[in-house]
């Protein structure tokens, strides 16, 4: 085990493909997959994960994993 250190986890969406390869390409080092493969956002403190959703405006940073897409991410 090594320690890591993480304020909080966000699991992230969108429906523009080209926002998330730039948060993944940008992001790689703070981004792991949860057990079902989503991806989650590991932000080391509040101020890191403020300045990404900024970044990130075609992101959504979810603290909650939902089973289905937000209504907003169907249309």
């Amino acid at each position: 085990f090594e320690p890591v250190n993480v304020h909080s986890a966000r699991w992230v969406i969108s429906d523009d493909a080209k926002a998330m390869e730039e948060l993944e390409s940008k992001g790689a080092l703070n981004l792991a997959r949860d057990g079902s493969g989503a991806l989650v956002y590991l932000a080391p403190t509040r101020v890191n994960l403020q300045l990404t959703e900024e970044r990130h405006p075609n992101v959504l940073f979810l603290s909650t994993k939902e089973h289905e897409t937000p209504a907003e991410f169907n249309a």
